[in-house]
């Protein structure tokens, strides 16, 4: 599969990556692009044999584009996708890299159909702590899951399309339904971001700087704490429900383990520590 032209809607760290995979693995011919920040759109006019044409407007680099990546925070992309859908071409196809699912996949679907563009929701688990297009790396999506998520079964053909795409950066895809990723990455994903918060927050409030005698463990348990606060705010805000649940499974079972460690339950506690290196080794 080639693409004649992509456009790269918000070229930070994924969107980058994303431009610079493409034009590695012969994905596209050429690649527009399009950032909210002037001195983003200076880099990457400074990256020719990446980007071909950039512009100051989202509709004009989306214009003619037979694929549409759109890589913003989550809170944004329905209004982006809804600003862009009058310069698509028609039956081109539109995908995002958010991390919530549900109600960009309904939102998007609608605005950018009624132009005869077709939106299938993406979710490349290729991110970094770090943001920014001086991070972009075009190995990012190298052997890393990749969620595809149609709306319905009268999306198949797009849908597969768009998983032919990420398969070609080197993704392994899977297609859910938007409600499932929204179950799964709440678990896997937001789940351990909101963990490392905490220990974060726990190890700052302490009466003396722990920093200095923290090691490896603290440093891996604790990496993805270093995301962007903007950036995660809406997505707990987006994936408000699945949150929750997955906080609420959390919480009872940090309640057992208080309970088992307050009352001498080495068989409790052993149990815990012995499951989760079971399921932790399987990785």
């Amino acid at each position: 599969m080639k693409f004649r032209k992509i456009a790269i809607l918000g070229a930070g760290l994924l969107g980058a990556s994303f431009a610079f995979a493409a034009k590695s693995c012969g994905l596209c011919g050429r690649i527009s692009a399009w950032s909210r920040s002037e001195s983003t759109r200076e880099k990457c006019s400074r990256l020719p044999d990446i980007f071909d044409t950039v512009s100051s407007e989202p509709g004009e680099a989306a214009e003619d584009a037979d694929l549409t990546v759109i890589c913003v925070p989550t809170e944004n992309i329905p209004e982006l996708a809804s600003k862009i859908a009058p310069s698509l071409k028609e039956g081109s196809l539109v995908t995002d890299v958010g991390s919530v699912k549900g109600k960009i996949c309904r939102l998007c679907s609608e605005s950018v159909g009624a132009f005869g563009a077709r939106f299938v929701g993406s979710h490349p688990m290729a991110g970094s702590e770090k943001i920014g297009i001086d991070f972009a790396d075009e190995k990012l999506f190298n052997s890393r899951p990749c969620f595809v998520t149609p709306l319905s079964e009268s999306d198949e053909c797009a849908a597969a399309a768009v998983s032919e795409a990420w398969k070609a950066l080197g993704m392994r895809v899977y297609t859910v339904s938007p409600q499932l990723h929204d179950a799964i990455v709440a678990r896997v994903s937001h789940l351990p971001h909101l963990a490392a918060t905490l220990v974060c927050d726990v190890a700052a409030d302490f009466d003396m700087n722990l920093l200095p005698y923290s090691g490896p463990g603290f440093r891996d348990t604790t990496r993805v704490a270093s995301g962007s606060p903007q950036i995660w705010e809406s997505i707990v805000a987006d994936n408000r429900d699945e949150i929750l649940s997955a906080l609420g499974d959390f919480s009872s079972r940090l309640d057992a383990l208080i309970g088992a460690i307050k009352s001498g339950d080495k068989g409790g506690v052993s149990s815990a520590l012995k499951k989760a290196k079971a399921f932790r080794d399987k990785l």
